[in-house]
């Protein structure tokens, strides 16, 4: 890029998979245009700060960092998802920081000082033209397949942030996922705000997109980003089907559910009743008993009764959610339920909070014990900072290892486990 002088920089990332992926991207074009990461905020001339605005306490450590950065001697830009939601706090924290809009991609250049970048400047790129791979597993790579949502809940900011669903077209997402195989990737994780409503806006579906990133070559596992329940009913039964035909699929859903309570549920405008929901984990269930199932639930929405607070809880026990995000209702700026009544006193929000974490401690136990004696193949992924391997097999089940060689597929014996995780056994490599 020219001959611009070079220039050090600090990333800073907050948020989900797809953020984390946006400002590895930034953190790519940066490198190739004369820029030098440096691995303390005092040390550079720009301070990039990746945000996320999902929540008041992460937006809380969000301006926390901002108004650290103030006080360096760089030029600060904020940008993802909270410059659009909630740019007056951060204006308030950091008068001078330039604020941008999320996925910003190469247009990060503009905001640069010039004299740094030589004054070029870029479009916003829809996709990375370099595949993303996560910082913390060098073997695996963010794919993102669309922005926005087709959704109205009334307790989401991120929407008035990201807007409508805008898919990417079907062959960049296969050129760029095959990119990312021929560069190493062996998990490739397909991210969206929500993935079941992918192609609704350019007339093809997920289960055509992952069918026709199935035809890349390669030894590699896909991981289903969210899905809103309402569209994922639709295609539900193709997507079963595929994953029978292909393990390469990793066994895997994230199904947000958000209240057991079709009085709440219909508060916050997320389009299902509970006994459609439990209806989709039983077909799921049935297909794979061991399928590992995430949900999320939000404890303390405006008007949550005793008795709806119940009906989550039991919701959680009777599906055996693997995983389960628990997150204490806070408003968010744009949001609905912000002028929503008979708010839930934060003590009652803890306590229910607390109480639900509990009861899915008790039921991961549980599910984790199943796994042992089970055998089969995982691919070793990373090193844990306790210098064992850490690897996953097709139900994304994490296994921890004493042994191995990253990137390496092996045959595995599980002999224990924990709430969080299996231990396991090498028996032998386990070519694909």
């Amino acid at each position: 890029m020219g001959d611009g002088l070079k220039f050090q920089f600090y990333l800073k990332n907050f948020g989900c998979t797809q953020n984390q992926g946006e400002g590895a991207n930034i953190r790519q074009i940066l490198l190739s245009s004369n820029g030098q990461e440096v691995d303390s905020k005092y040390s550079a001339d720009v301070i990039i700060i990746n945000s996320c605005a999902v929540k008041t306490p992460t937006e809380d450590k969000v301006i926390q960092y901002i108004y650290e950065c103030s006080m360096t001697d760089a030029d600060i830009i904020v940008t993802g998802c909270l410059p659009k939601i909630n740019p007056d706090r951060i204006k308030k924290a950091c008068p001078d920081a330039i604020l941008t809009p999320p996925n910003i991609g190469k247009s990060i250049l503009k905001y640069v000082p010039l004299q740094l970048t030589n004054g070029e400047t870029y479009k916003m790129a829809r996709l990375p033209d370099i595949p993303v791979f996560l910082e913390d597993r060098p073997l695996t790579s963010i794919v993102p397949i669309a922005q926005g949502c087709l959704g109205s809940c009334t307790y989401c900011t991120v929407k008035y942030a990201r807007g409508w669903l805008q898919s990417y077209p079907m062959k960049d997402v296969f050129e760029y996922s095959k990119k990312a195989v021929e560069k190493g990737a062996r998990e490739l994780y397909v991210t969206a705000q929500d993935t079941a409503t992918y192609g609704k806006d350019n007339g093809v579906n997920l289960v055509e997109l992952l069918s026709k990133m199935l035809e890349i070559d390669g030894d590699f596992q896909i991981r289903i980003g969210m899905m809103n329940p309402k569209y994922a009913v639709e295609i539900m039964d193709p997507l079963l089907d595929l994953m029978e035909k292909d393990e390469r699929i990793y066994r895997f859903l994230h199904l947000p559910v958000q209240s057991g309570s079709d009085r709440i549920l219909d508060l916050m405008k997320r389009d299902y009743d509970i006994e459609s929901f439990n209806n989709l984990i039983k077909k799921i269930r049935s297909r794979f008993p061991k399928m590992t199932l995430s949900t999320d639930v939000i404890v303390g929405f405006p008007g949550e009764t005793n008795y709806d607070f119940e009906l989550t809880v039991n919701c959680l026990e009777k599906n055996c959610f693997d995983i389960v995000n628990v997150s204490k209702y806070g408003d968010r700026p744009f949001a609905a339920s912000v002028n929503f009544a008979n708010k839930i006193p934060p003590d009652i929000k803890k306590q229910r909070s607390k109480f639900i974490a509990e009861k899915v401690h008790a039921i991961q136990n549980v599910r984790n014990k199943e796994w042992i004696g089970w055998k089969g193949n995982a691919i070793i992924l990373k090193e844990t900072h306790k210098g064992n391997m850490f690897a996953r097999n097709v139900f994304y089940r994490p296994i921890i290892l004493l042994g191995g060689n990253i990137g390496e597929r092996v045959c595995v014996n599980v002999i224990s486990n924990s709430r969080s995780s299996l231990k396991g056994k090498i028996e032998r490599s386990s070519p694909k």
